[in-house]
């Protein structure tokens, strides 16, 4: 099967931005891009009146992705590019359409809302509802920075981390980046309490030397897997929302994991909803078992 990269396209200029780095990423897979818009169906028109004959908010929809495609085609040559128009509540609707690709990308807001406002209702339930990894694009047109950060819970390695660094890596090769594997953590030193004594200080460092070696030892097979990579690995003091935000800014791509719900879609945790709203780039949402 052919592998797939589904955009939500709903011509506002997050969408625009979705667009351009879907095309980008289909072309690094090798794979078709689908430009899917959503659209709501009109209510039913009671008597005395007539209904609208056909399927006009359809049509329109058709229309919006055969202009988006007509110019990713142009932009883009060789590139295989479908259009879809889907019924439905835009962000469930899209993650629906997406369930055999590769990859669902978004923008981080559609229309609707008003300025300033951080993430859409779409985005978020697109990839609360994905079965696949969704790329929530943030951040403006820029040069490339040639980073890729994954996001590693090392207090809890079985937290999707062969899943988060597996995607992280095959990013990495695809843009020719280097890759840093980050995981934060606090220590909160009690010196009320305690004092601020040298077997504390010895205590707290065995844990950072066992935490660091943990987080090397996960990154290590797929190290070994892309031995092209650029690979470091870091374990930083702070709490792990704002350390993971601050890094956004030197990378062209973070990319964390959100646990799978028993139904469908994945449980999105304080980290991720940080990362969604205020990131400095774009956000790869990988669901994990």
């Amino acid at each position: 099967m052919t592998p797939t990269v589904v955009v939500g396209y709903d011509e506002s200029p997050a969408s625009e931005l979705a667009l351009e780095e879907a095309a980008e990423e289909a072309e690094r897979r090798s794979a078709a891009l689908a430009v899917v818009h959503a659209y709501r169906s009109l209510p039913p028109v009671p008597p005395p009146f007539e209904p609208v004959a056909g399927h006009p908010m359809r049509d329109a929809a058709m229309r919006t992705t055969e202009q988006a495609a007509d110019r990713i085609r142009g932009d883009h040559p060789g590139l295989t590019v479908q259009t879809r128009a889907v019924p439905g509540l835009a962000g469930i609707a899209l993650a629906e359409a997406s369930t055999d690709a590769d990859l669902l990308v978004v923008g981080h807001r559609g229309h609707g809302g008003f300025p300033g406002l951080g993430l859409g209702s779409v985005a978020l339930r697109a990839a609360a509802h994905s079965s696949v990894p969704t790329l929530v694009v943030r951040g403006g047109r820029r040069r490339p920075r040639g980073m890729v950060l994954a996001a590693v819970d090392i207090e809890d390695a079985a937290a999707g981390s062969d899943e988060i660094l597996g995607f992280a890596f095959a990013e990495a090769a695809q843009r020719g980046a280097e890759l840093k594997a980050i995981s934060a953590w606090e220590i909160l030193w009690p010196r009320a309490y305690f004092g601020d004594t040298g077997q504390l200080r010895r205590a707290a460092d065995l844990a950072r030397e066992r935490a660091d070696a943990g987080l090397a030892g996960l990154v290590r097979p797929w190290r070994d897997k892309y031995p092209d990579v650029v690979t470091e690995h870091k374990l930083a003091d702070g709490e792990p929302s704002t350390v993971l935000v601050h890094a956004t800014t030197y990378a062209d791509l973070v990319v964390v994991g959100a646990r799978r719900r028993e139904d469908r879609g994945a449980r999105l945790g304080p980290i991720v909803h940080t990362l969604l709203r205020h990131a400095d780039c774009p956000v790869a949402v990988v669901p994990h078992s």
